[in-house]
Formats: structure tokens, sequence, C-alpha cells
């Protein structure tokens, strides 16, 4: 069964449907082979400091996340087979929709909650 979460940021809900991937195997399949992404939809890699985007078919902005969940790493619009640095201080990493980041101003420092 999947698990949801609502992510606010700066007070805005950033994205209202967050698929929470907290096991391997979750993880690993990740947003593989999805067609496509929808825009109130994301992705909870958690724990994870380290991504890439083999096997998709749409690019995504990934946001890495620490422990207490602080903004340590933005990276917009990564294309699919590309693989992204790993983020020293990252626990989390939180996959949008492209266009996410600008849309809601978001920077390094910002806070993220996520709610049920």
């Amino acid at each position: 069964m999947k698990k949801y979460v609502k992510a606010v940021c700066k007070g805005k809900v950033i994205c209202e449907k967050v698929e929470v991937a907290d096991t391997f195997f979750k993880r690993f399949m990740g947003l593989m082979y999805r067609k496509s992404m929808e825009a109130d939809h994301g992705l909870l890699l958690d724990p994870c400091n380290e991504i890439h985007t083999f096997g998709m078919k749409f690019s995504i902005d990934t946001i890495t996340i620490s422990s207490d969940n602080i903004i340590r790493y933005l990276d917009r619009d990564v294309a699919p087979r590309k693989v992204r640095k790993r983020v020293k201080d990252g626990k989390k990493v939180l996959e949008l929709l492209s266009g996410t980041i600008e849309k809601y101003e978001l920077e390094l420092g910002d806070l993220i909650e996520f709610h049920e």
C-alpha cells in the first residue's frame, strides 16, 4: 500500500500528494518507467542522498533535505539518464515535477514540512 504525505514550505503547499518511498524496493523503483507525473504529485526517497534518472521518461526537480527537513541542495529540471551528485548532509530527496522549485521560489535553508 502506498503512503502519501503533503509537502509544505513557507506556509504554502508545494505538493499535495507526495508518495513516500521508504523501503529498498520503493526507493530502487522510484519514478522509473512511469510515463509522467501529475502536477500535484511527488516522490520522497527516505533515506537517500543521491539519485539517478535512468529509466525515466520526463525531467524532474529534486530537493535534497537534511534529517531536520532543511533544504541542502536544489537541482532544477534534471533530464532522464543522469546521475546527480551526492549531498553530504542529505538524508532525503524530494522529487517533483520540473518547474516546482521556481514556482514556489524554494531556496537553500528553507524548511520543508511533511504532513499526513
